[in-house]
């Protein structure tokens, strides 16, 4: 009589043995999408449809880049930039080498962040890429929905589909906007957990690939100066000494300064107005503000002020964490699209999660005023500028300051918001936690 599974097995032949494994795992196979099945069946329909519409969007943008891994897209500069600094070559225009795409603005921290990425093909590397920087956006945005926002799975999943008309630009053409804003909302939630070396190095990475997020470090800095303000210092400083780690000395350098010679360089206010930034300067330009350059600097400063005191004043009203932060990251984010130093239709990006958030709140409010006016003609505008101007390229939408008219009124809106939003509030009084 056969005593165990291996008496079986001993008169099995070899190819039979192969057989039952292969079996084996069929069943386990089987049973693994059997409760993929399962699960995707308890979701709500709003988290199918944003499981379905991120799945479609992310299958059809890695087939086009796997396809066309130079086309539209920026990808290549960052990866080119990443080679170049392991061997040594010029970053930089006019000294970077001109057989790879141009461009490269950013830090010579940057490039080395692209190493993983760029040891593949252009092909494979521009898909990673993308899959990481949508990985990374979910990841801070699950963070930050869940440490500070008062959501519920259906809200949530809201959320991620509300995103998609600002960011799918920075999807498809691979800009670095998607971990930048990642960075932003897991700061702001390590901020709300009291994790002060955790969002001191998020602003880092953050500042890093491009300079102005660092004006979110700056108003956390004002609301927890003793928490943040050698954190944040230290990490930005570590961020800068990082490159001497892996290269000669004097090649580092070198390459900072040809980065500094470049960002000081960059000025797009008395260009082709096809290619000005969708700032605050596009609307003076196309209506002929007799505004100069320099007063609109001042503008711009004026407006950080206002942000940093508005933050400043509602900690000082006790606003309740969560409420307080989640608007320090709004206003910050929309001062950088009207006000900022470099506003460019991917950038908008970084406004996203914000925007979605006060269209969910919004909605599920019965409170209706003049104010949420300003919400909802954003709402339409930015419609305009994504749907239309992006479909239709002859009509030129953004040349009209589509976007910059959608940031002013999304930036009223915020300003005008009188106290703590009532979601929030009422997620403080129900949760023992938050209220301690």
């Amino acid at each position: 009589m056969l005593q165990s599974v291996n008496d079986i097995f001993s008169i099995i032949a070899p190819g039979g043995r192969f057989a039952v494994s292969l079996a084996c795992r069929i069943t386990e196979d089987g049973l693994l999408f059997a409760n993929l099945g399962t699960w995707f069946a308890s979701r709500t329909r709003w988290e199918k449809a944003a499981l379905i519409t991120w799945g479609v969007l992310l299958l059809c943008v890695s087939a086009y880049v796997f396809a066309s891994p130079t086309t539209k897209t920026v990808y290549p500069i960052f990866s080119a930039s990443g080679r170049f600094w392991w061997t040594g070559t010029d970053l930089y225009e006019p000294h970077r080498p001109t057989d790879v795409q141009e461009g490269y603005r950013y830090s010579p921290t940057c490039a080395i962040l692209f190493t993983p990425f760029a040891i593949f093909p252009d092909a494979l590397g521009g898909v990673l890429w993308r899959l990481f920087s949508v990985g990374a956006l979910f990841g801070g945005l699950f963070w930050f929905a869940r440490s500070v926002l008062p959501i519920a799975p259906s809200h949530f999943a809201m959320m991620t589909l509300l995103i998609i008309p600002l960011s799918i630009q920075s999807v498809g053409n691979g800009q670095a906007n998607l971990v930048v804003i990642a960075c932003m909302l897991g700061a702001i939630a390590a901020v709300n957990e009291e994790r002060w070396s955790l969002a001191s190095i998020l602003i880092a990475v953050a500042f890093t690939f491009k300079l102005y997020p660092l004006a979110l470090g700056m108003v956390l800095v004002l609301l927890y100066p003793r928490q943040l303000s050698w954190r944040i210092a230290l990490a930005c400083l570590a961020s800068f000494a990082a490159p001497f780690l892996c290269q000669h000395p004097a090649y580092v350098v070198d390459q900072y300064e040809k980065w500094i010679a470049v960002v000081g360089s960059e000025d797009r206010s008395d260009i082709r107005l096809s290619h000005m930034y969708r700032d605050a300067w596009l609307l003076i330009y196309l209506y002929g503000v007799p505004i100069s350059r320099k007063f609109y600097l001042l503008m711009q400063v004026a407006g950080g002020a206002v942000v940093a005191l508005l933050c400043w004043r509602r900690q000082r009203a006790s606003w309740p964490t969560p409420a307080l932060l989640t608007s320090t990251l709004a206003l910050t984010t929309a001062w950088m699209m009207l006000l900022g130093p470099a506003t460019e239709s991917s950038s908008f990006a970084l406004l996203a999660p914000s925007f979605a958030w006060s269209i969910v709140e919004a909605l599920n409010t019965k409170e209706r005023n003049a104010r949420h006016g300003l919400l909802w003609a954003s709402c339409v505008i930015f419609a305009i500028a994504v749907v239309l101007g992006g479909i239709v390229n002859e009509w030129r939408l953004h040349q009209t300051g589509v976007h910059a008219w959608a940031s002013l009124c999304y930036f009223t809106y915020l300003l005008l918001e009188p106290r703590a939003p009532a979601a929030q509030e009422s997620r403080l009084a129900n949760s023992p936690r938050l209220a301690a």
